[in-house]
Protein backbone atom coordinates (compact mmCIF):
# COMPACT_ATOMS: atom_id res chain seq x y z
CA UNK A 1 0.00 0.00 0.00
CA UNK A 2 2.36 2.37 0.44
CA UNK A 3 4.36 2.16 -2.49
CA UNK A 4 1.54 3.10 -4.48
CA UNK A 5 1.32 7.19 -3.20
CA UNK A 6 4.79 7.06 -3.57
CA UNK A 7 4.86 5.86 -7.23
CA UNK A 8 1.87 8.18 -7.59
CA UNK A 9 3.91 11.29 -6.20
CA UNK A 10 7.42 10.07 -8.08
CA UNK A 11 4.75 10.33 -11.66
CA UNK A 12 3.49 13.65 -10.66
CA UNK A 13 7.05 15.51 -9.98
CA UNK A 14 7.93 13.67 -13.11
CA UNK A 15 5.56 15.62 -15.08
CA UNK A 16 5.56 19.00 -13.34
CA UNK A 17 9.30 19.03 -14.05
CA UNK A 18 8.54 18.65 -17.48
CA UNK A 19 6.32 22.01 -17.15
CA UNK A 20 7.57 25.65 -17.35
CA UNK A 21 6.43 28.58 -15.61
CA UNK A 22 3.51 30.54 -16.88
CA UNK A 23 6.16 33.47 -17.89
CA UNK A 24 8.68 31.44 -19.38
CA UNK A 25 6.04 29.79 -21.72
CA UNK A 26 5.12 32.98 -22.99
CA UNK A 27 8.38 33.93 -24.36
CA UNK A 28 9.10 33.35 -27.72
CA UNK A 29 12.02 32.67 -29.39
CA UNK A 30 14.43 36.24 -30.57
CA UNK A 31 16.96 37.04 -32.38
CA UNK A 32 18.88 39.92 -32.57
CA UNK A 33 21.91 40.81 -34.57
CA UNK A 34 23.90 44.32 -34.67
CA UNK A 35 22.39 45.71 -37.41
CA UNK A 36 18.75 45.34 -36.33
CA UNK A 37 19.79 47.49 -33.13
CA UNK A 38 18.81 50.95 -33.31
CA UNK A 39 20.10 53.40 -31.25
CA UNK A 40 19.04 56.21 -29.45
CA UNK A 41 20.95 58.88 -27.50
CA UNK A 42 20.89 58.40 -23.95
CA UNK A 43 19.02 60.84 -21.17
CA UNK A 44 20.14 62.48 -17.96
CA UNK A 45 21.44 61.28 -15.53
CA UNK A 46 23.83 59.90 -18.44
CA UNK A 47 26.40 62.51 -20.04
CA UNK A 48 26.13 63.35 -23.31
CA UNK A 49 27.25 61.77 -26.07
CA UNK A 50 26.78 57.77 -25.13
CA UNK A 51 24.27 56.22 -27.14
CA UNK A 52 21.66 53.08 -25.90
CA UNK A 53 20.32 49.85 -28.10
CA UNK A 54 17.33 47.96 -26.06
CA UNK A 55 17.74 44.26 -27.20
CA UNK A 56 14.95 42.98 -25.20
CA UNK A 57 12.34 43.64 -22.14
CA UNK A 58 11.85 46.74 -20.62
CA UNK A 59 14.46 48.80 -18.67
CA UNK A 60 11.76 50.45 -16.74
CA UNK A 61 9.87 47.55 -15.64
CA UNK A 62 10.36 44.29 -13.48
CA UNK A 63 11.34 41.74 -14.70
CA UNK A 64 14.64 40.81 -17.18
CA UNK A 65 16.29 42.97 -20.05
CA UNK A 66 18.51 43.18 -22.16
CA UNK A 67 20.60 46.58 -23.49
CA UNK A 68 23.53 47.93 -25.18
CA UNK A 69 25.43 51.14 -24.49
CA UNK A 70 28.50 52.75 -26.80
CA UNK A 71 30.16 55.11 -25.63
CA UNK A 72 33.03 57.67 -27.16
CA UNK A 73 36.70 57.84 -26.46
CA UNK A 74 37.01 59.30 -23.00
CA UNK A 75 33.67 58.88 -21.59
CA UNK A 76 33.55 59.53 -18.10
CA UNK A 77 30.35 57.73 -15.79
CA UNK A 78 30.81 59.75 -12.59
CA UNK A 79 30.40 57.55 -9.23
CA UNK A 80 26.83 56.24 -8.55
CA UNK A 81 24.49 53.18 -7.73
CA UNK A 82 21.62 51.25 -9.30
CA UNK A 83 18.61 50.05 -7.67
CA UNK A 84 19.72 46.41 -9.02
CA UNK A 85 22.50 44.26 -9.63
CA UNK A 86 24.88 45.01 -12.76
CA UNK A 87 26.04 42.58 -15.10
CA UNK A 88 27.99 43.98 -17.64
CA UNK A 89 29.48 42.15 -20.62
CA UNK A 90 32.70 44.18 -22.34
CA UNK A 91 31.83 43.79 -26.44
CA UNK A 92 33.93 46.34 -28.18
CA UNK A 93 36.94 48.70 -26.50
CA UNK A 94 38.18 49.10 -22.93
CA UNK A 95 35.61 49.53 -19.75
CA UNK A 96 37.29 51.14 -17.00
CA UNK A 97 35.42 50.11 -13.41
CA UNK A 98 36.46 51.66 -10.06
CA UNK A 99 34.66 51.96 -6.64
CA UNK A 100 34.55 54.88 -4.17
CA UNK A 101 32.44 58.13 -4.02
CA UNK A 102 34.54 60.29 -6.21
CA UNK A 103 35.66 58.95 -10.54
CA UNK A 104 39.46 58.67 -10.09
CA UNK A 105 41.42 57.43 -13.22
CA UNK A 106 44.22 56.20 -11.77
CA UNK A 107 42.42 53.72 -9.31
CA UNK A 108 40.07 51.05 -12.08
CA UNK A 109 40.17 47.73 -13.52
CA UNK A 110 40.60 47.89 -17.24
CA UNK A 111 38.06 45.25 -18.59
CA UNK A 112 38.38 44.15 -22.39
CA UNK A 113 36.62 42.97 -24.71
CA UNK A 114 35.11 39.96 -23.65
CA UNK A 115 35.52 40.66 -19.91
CA UNK A 116 32.41 40.28 -17.73
CA UNK A 117 31.33 42.42 -14.59
CA UNK A 118 28.53 42.30 -11.81
CA UNK A 119 28.49 45.49 -9.28
CA UNK A 120 25.63 44.69 -6.62
CA UNK A 121 22.88 46.74 -6.16
CA UNK A 122 23.96 49.94 -4.17
CA UNK A 123 27.81 49.66 -4.97
CA UNK A 124 29.40 53.27 -4.81
CA UNK A 125 31.24 52.63 -8.44
CA UNK A 126 32.33 54.80 -11.41
CA UNK A 127 33.49 54.34 -15.07
CA UNK A 128 35.38 55.65 -18.13
CA UNK A 129 36.43 54.61 -21.21
CA UNK A 130 39.58 54.34 -23.13
CA UNK A 131 41.28 56.07 -26.52
CA UNK A 132 38.87 53.74 -28.25
CA UNK A 133 34.77 53.38 -28.37
CA UNK A 134 33.62 51.38 -26.18
CA UNK A 135 30.25 48.82 -25.88
CA UNK A 136 28.70 46.82 -23.18
CA UNK A 137 25.98 45.02 -22.87
CA UNK A 138 23.89 44.99 -19.66
CA UNK A 139 21.71 41.72 -19.39
CA UNK A 140 19.74 41.79 -15.60
CA UNK A 141 16.58 42.05 -13.94
CA UNK A 142 14.64 45.58 -13.48
CA UNK A 143 13.78 47.91 -12.92
CA UNK A 144 16.62 49.85 -13.85
CA UNK A 145 17.72 53.26 -12.61
CA UNK A 146 21.17 54.93 -12.30
CA UNK A 147 21.93 57.35 -9.72
CA UNK A 148 24.94 60.15 -9.28
CA UNK A 149 26.31 60.33 -6.02
CA UNK A 150 26.02 63.76 -4.41
CA UNK A 151 29.22 65.67 -4.82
Amino acid sequence: MKTIPFILLLFISIISLGQKPDSAASLKPKQVCEADLQWIDTKPPMLPGAKMAIVEGNPKAAGHFTLRLKFPPYYKIPAHIHPVDERTTVIKGIMNIGFGDVLDTTNAKKLTVGCFYMNPAGIHHYAFTSEAETEIEISTNGPWGLELLKK
